[in-house]
């Protein structure tokens, strides 16, 4: 199993970011896991929960998976194998822009100011569109999404999503584990690149907010 840390999974996304291929960077949060248990308080739909596998499962070589220490024994283990996550694989650090916003500014205002607000993109969020441009700048579409029943509206976010393929070259997720379930339709049949930009729109709404 091997684990790059923060630095080396940096150094992996900005070289994805510079070739221009396709690529996604998708965080798995340990309630994603956990949610996909039917016995767990608050488990998935079943046509949520298959996207979500689908994601998990995914092999491709250009799909960075991000997960949280909390995870690797039990990937280590062999628990979390049926569902994807295998032992042999490579992970990379969770959340890289928080770590970043929260502990070294200069390298976080370089990673959005360089490679993201100067690509065409499109943005899903649960933040309203003018928090989500102060972050990933003016030149971008926001799709907004209500925090409360958003599994049964899938299909809907994905359609608005389709709509601008071969538009973008970034498809950016500021939505938890929606961005999981999205992730596997959106890289399998749209020519965009997936980054998972965790939490970083409500950290800087939140600081924004404390000055």
């Amino acid at each position: 199993m091997t684990i790059l840390n923060v630095t080396q999974s940096t150094t992996k996304l900005t070289l994805a970011m510079n070739k221009r291929e396709k690529f996604a960077y998708v965080n798995i949060p340990k309630s994603s896991i956990v949610a996909l248990n039917k016995n767990s308080d608050n488990p998935f739909p079943s046509h949520f929960a298959k996207s979500v596998l689908n994601s998990l499962k995914n092999t491709d070589k250009n799909v960075m998976k991000a997960i949280p220490n909390s995870l690797i024994p039990y990937i280590e283990s062999g628990k979390h194998f049926k569902i994807g996550l295998n032992k042999n694989s490579e992970y990379v650090y969770s959340n890289i822009f928080e770590y970043y916003l929260l502990n070294n500014k200069e390298v976080y205002d370089v990673l959005i100011n360089y490679f993201i607000r100067n690509t065409p993109k499109i943005v899903v969020s649960f933040h309203d569109k003018k928090i989500v441009q102060r972050v990933f700048g003016f030149d971008c579409h926001v799709i907004n999404i209500p925090f409360h029943n958003y599994y049964d509206k899938l299909d809907n976010i994905y359609s608005q999503i389709s709509e601008f393929n071969d538009g973008v070259d970034y498809c950016l997720f500021d939505c938890a584990v929606l961005g999981l379930a999205l992730a596997s339709k959106v890289w399998e049949n749209l020519n965009m690149s997936i980054i998972d930009t965790g939490k970083i729109v409500s950290l800087t709404k939140a600081m924004t907010q404390q000055s």
